[in-house]
């Protein structure tokens, strides 16, 4: 059983990965911090709640994560792509909060399970590097972190250069590249491929039964038809976020390399990450080496999506 704390921002594919985590027999999901990001921090936080609602789990604590970006400039949400409420079609409106936790709960959790633990970021890098930063920083202590973001060999999705979870907030991005151990980035170039269809969501609605069976093509039907504008004819939605989670239980069917990250936080080239991919690197020292997904099976992506979200591996 892999413990998991998921820094998130539902958002769509958050929420994908959100019930993914949860049905899933080999991941236990400790707690979620809500930050912003697709989202305000505070619709985060209510769509976080009504998926745990819907689950039976609002044992599992809610955080409160970062409401803006260290470098000092508005947040940007993306409610157009993401729906009005922050899932699709679903209105999370009626959702009451009857507790949040504070920022340090994340502290107190690493403490409880230490190298158990691992941290999976799919937000904004605000909240993450803001754990390096607190003088009671423990974060060290968990065993790894995994990073949705970031771009490599491939444009960005906010801007020519920039994966979104980067050019949010770059400063933060660099806090976590240059303090950040033990990292697995997965990135644009692979998130990008991990596209669900809507053929698949429509037998998963018509053919299953969970907790989650009833909203997973509201969602994704609105997901689906925003995305026909960026990317015409794919016919579903590419759902980064559940990509880094089956990172985490399939790890023999992504592949990567080890390299330094880097992090551009202004400029024109803002929110740029990149990395030497020679044959022999240049290293900086003292800086840390981590790792990069490149490429992935695309259809075990899925297999296992369908797997995990019809609750197959469950019963």
């Amino acid at each position: 059983m892999k413990k998991i704390l998921l820094f998130t921002d539902p958002g769509v594919d958050d929420a994908f990965a959100i019930m993914y985590a949860l049905l899933h027999p080999e991941l236990e999901l400790v707690g979620l911090v809500c930050g912003y990001g697709n989202v305000s921090q505070s619709d985060a936080l209510r769509n976080s709640a009504y998926l745990l609602k819907l689950a039976g789990r609002d044992d599992i604590p809610l955080i409160n994560g970062a409401k803006a970006p260290l470098s000092g400039q508005p947040p940007q949400y993306f409610y157009d792509l993401h729906g009005y409420h922050g899932i699709g079609a679903v209105n999370t409106e009626s959702t009451k909060i009857t507790h949040t936790y504070p920022f340090h709960t994340v502290y107190e959790l690493i403490t409880v399970y230490g190298s158990e633990l691992t941290l999976v970021n799919l937000s904004r890098l605000t909240t993450l590097a803001l754990t390096f930063l607190e003088a009671e920083s423990n974060i060290h202590d968990v065993k790894e972190i995994i990073i949705m973001g970031g771009a490599f060999f491939v444009p960005g999705n906010i801007s020519p250069l920039a994966e979104a979870n980067i050019y949010g907030d770059p400063p933060a991005g660099k806090i976590v590249t240059t303090y950040g151990k033990n990292l697995t980035f997965l990135p644009l170039n692979v998130s990008n491929r991990s596209i669900i269809s809507n053929d698949i969501i429509r037998y998963l609605s018509n053919q299953t039964t969970t907790p989650f069976t009833p909203i997973i093509k509201p969602i994704m039907d609105y997901y689906s038809s925003q995305y026909q504008h960026i990317m015409p004819g794919i016919n579903g939605g590419p759902l980064h976020d559940v990509a880094a989670l089956s990172c985490l239980t399939s790890k023999d069917h992504y592949k990567g390399v080890n390299r330094q990250v880097f992090v551009v936080d202004d400029g024109s080239s803002k929110g740029l990450t990149y990395a030497d991919f020679r044959p022999v690197p240049k290293v900086e020292p003292g800086y840390p080496i981590n790792k990069i997904i490149l490429d992935f099976s695309v259809q075990h992506f899925v297999n296992d999506f369908v797997a995990v979200m019809s609750g197959s591996l469950i019963n």
